[in-house]
Formats: C-alpha cells, structure tokens, sequence
C-alpha cells in the first residue's frame, strides 16, 4: 500500500510528530511504501522515503514557541500536492492547518481517500499564545473544522476522547479510535540497577517538552507540600521554554530535582527504575509519556484534566489526582510513600494493563483502518453508537474502540 503523510514539520518536536514518526517506521517494517509532504528540516532530509517539500512558516505570536518545538507551518502548494499524491492508494494528513483544505481537495480531484489525524486541540494554540480562553478556543476550533475535520469522511482518533471531542465540534466523519501504541524498546528489564542520581530515593518522573500546558510546575509545588519532601527525588526530563521558571521553583525543595534532557538509553532504565510516574498536562488526546511509562511497568499518577484523555491510564481512583491541585497531588505522593511496597508489588498489574496498547496491536488495527478506507467500507458500524470489539489469542490482546456519527 502507498501512503502519503501530509505533516507540516517532520522534526520531532511534538507528541504528533513522533507518533507519526513511528507509525511511519511501522508501516514501512510492514512493507508499506510511505511518502511524506512536509516542510524542509534535518529529520525530513534523513527520511526513508520520498519527501515533498513546501515553503515553511511561522505565525506572529507563537512564532518564539514553534521555534522552540523545531516547527513551521507548510505551505500546501498543488502542484507539490498533486505530485506527491500521484500513484498513491491513500493520504493521511496530520495536522489540520494551512495545507490541509489543499491537500483534501487536491486528493479528492484525484480520487483517493483520505483520513485525517486527530492530534490537536484548540488549548495547544491558545496555550503557546498565552491566551487560553474560549473566544481563542472557538476560533481555532472553526479554523480546524474549515481545514480539515469537515471535508474528510474518515477520522483516526487515538483515544475515545478525541473522537468524542471531535463529534461535539461538528464533525460527521466516520472516526475510528486507534492507540498510538507503545513502541517495542518500552518493556521491562529484568532487575536493572538504579542510577546514582536517584540516590536512596523516592523517586517521581515526568517527561516531555518544558511548557505552561504541561503544568511541570505543579509537581514541584506538590513534593514542597510533601510530608516527605526530604526523601522525594523529582526527575522531570526534557527540555522548553518553561525550564528557567522551573529551574527557579525548584531550587525551593531540600533535595534537588533533575531537570534536563535524557538519552533514550536513560529514558529506559529512569522508567524501568523510578518509583512512580507524574503526569500533570492539562492536554491530552492520549499521552505518548504515559503510554512509554506503562509499557515499562511504572504506575502514573495522573491528573484529571476535562482536556485530556490521559486519565484512561489511572489504573484506579488512587492513581489520579485533581488538576492543577498541588494539595490534592501531595495527598496523593505521600500515600504512596506510605505503601512503597505495594506500588512496587504493582508493577506486573501495570504490564497487564499496558498490553492492549502494544504497537503490534495498533498497527494491526491501523491496517484495518487502512483497508476499510480503500474498500470504502466505512458503513459498517451502525450511526451514533461507541463500540468496543475485543479478540484474544494466545499471541496477542487486541483492543480496538471505535466510533461512528455516519459518513
């Protein structure tokens, strides 16, 4: 099957871009051929496959914020469009900006299906604008909508949260709800030691991008409210715009935080050896972070955001705590500094309830997807109706949900 990525950026700056990164790898593992359009940028130029390039560009107002993320808005040029789409089975477009009406049109000329990606939310915009409000969320909503989510007849949503956003917002497209999946190297290593710097240790751990909707902040005011703080390691990976003010907070806390930006290979043993993972973003359609912890057998402690899917992976009601509440997150800290042994005897428990979410099973279902779109089969779930269809083997779980509001 040829696939076309439609993507503005192709550096790995956001939880879009690297999920599209390794669902592209997947598919081509798979034998797929991919494609990209996307602007120019280094990741691009090391891509695998054939990429179409378009002129990039930021806007004023999040101009500083999409430098940080390594990212431009592409330009959807038809001719460029039209080449890249030329002998392709299907386009898939990611995100639902200023190429996007373009790229569904031009798709749509030439008679090749197309699915969108839901991987945005209106906060993301009016938060690297600093201006959250609903006026912000209703104009960037409508912009979405006239981009993308109104002219397509397929939506993949990677959370039952995102396709129900989606359907609140107007769009009628069939939407299917696919995991971004756990990538293979998430799994957990047999008895490996703990680094230094946790030290003798309760350790906590956040990681991704250093921004205001990540609410990273929050989780140094928790651990000062601690009754514990003098034994509380907070590790918070990564990098952004925030790191200063971050830097500032936490030199409050009697033992220092780590702030900075890991290797992969650190990543994997930090999951494989903290005590707890912390998550605190206020927007989520599913949460790559959370999704990589569980996979490595570390329980989350997450908060319950309206805006966020991440939520789905408290694995009870002890595991989430009240958004942007640092009391509630401290109360919720230091009954697990309590019950260390139990959290520890969890670990197992979260590898079960991480194996829906495996790759394999969400490019298995991505697949479906795919051929279903080809076959322009979209019809077959009845109206307005949420289902979940689970099959089990000896081989794998799958857990594949799907939502459909009609063609």
């Amino acid at each position: 099957m040829k696939i076309v990525f439609v993507i503005d950026s192709w550096n790995p700056g956001n939880g879009c871009i690297v999920a599209t990164h390794r669902l592209a790898d997947e598919l081509q593992q798979r034998g797929h051929e991919i494609s990209l359009v996307c602007t120019a940028g280094k990741s691009a130029s090391e891509f695998d496959g054939d990429v179409f390039e378009v002129p990039g560009f930021y806007l004023p107002g999040v101009k500083e914020s999409m430098i940080n993320m390594d990212f431009q808005f592409g330009k959807g040029v038809k001719k460029t469009l039209k080449k890249a789409f030329t002998g392709a089975d299907l386009v898939q477009i990611q995100f639902p900006y200023f190429m996007a009406a373009n790229a569904v049109r031009t798709a749509k000329k030439m008679n090749i299906p197309v699915l969108a990606g839901c991987h945005i939310q209106s906060q993301n915009m009016t938060g690297a604008m600093g201006k959250d409000n609903k006026l912000g969320d209703l104009f960037f909503n409508t912009w979405f909508n006239y981009e993308l989510f109104k002219r397509v007849d397929a939506i993949h949503c990677p959370s039952t949260f995102a396709a129900e956003l989606r359907q609140e917002l107007g769009s009628k497209a069939h939407m299917r709800v696919v995991s971004n999946g756990i990538p293979h190297e998430y799994i957990s290593m047999d008895a490996p030691q703990r680094p230094e710097i946790f030290e003798d240790k309760f350790v906590l751990i956040n990681i991704g991008r250093y921004a205001l909707e990540k609410r990273q902040g929050l989780m140094i005011e928790a651990v000062k409210k601690s009754k514990y703080k003098d034994d509380i390691k907070l590790m918070i990976c990564g990098k952004g715009e925030e790191e200063e003010n971050m830097r500032a907070s936490g030199r409050d806390l009697p033992v220092e935080p780590f702030l900075g930006y890991i290797s992969m290979e650190e990543k994997l043993l930090y999951l494989n050896t903290a005590d707890m993972y912390l998550h605190s973003s206020e927007i989520e359609l599913e949460s790559l972070s959370c999704l990589e912890a569980l996979g490595c057998g570390l329980p989350c402690l997450i908060a319950d955001s309206p805006n966020s899917a991440a939520s789905q992976f408290g694995m009870d009601d002890r595991f989430i705590f009240k958004m942007d509440d640092a009391d509630d997150l401290a109360r919720k800290i230091d009954f697990w500094y309590e019950n260390r042994q139990e959290l520890k005897g969890m670990r197992e428990k979260t590898l079960a309830f991480a194996e829906p979410f495996r790759m394999r099973n969400s490019i298995d279902a991505m697949e479906r997807l795919y051929e279903d779109m080809l076959s322009r089969d979209m019809n077959r779930i009845p109206a307005e109706t949420i289902q979940q269809e689970t099959a089990i083997s000896n081989e794998q779980i799958i857990i594949e949900e799907k939502i459909s509001v009609g063609v």
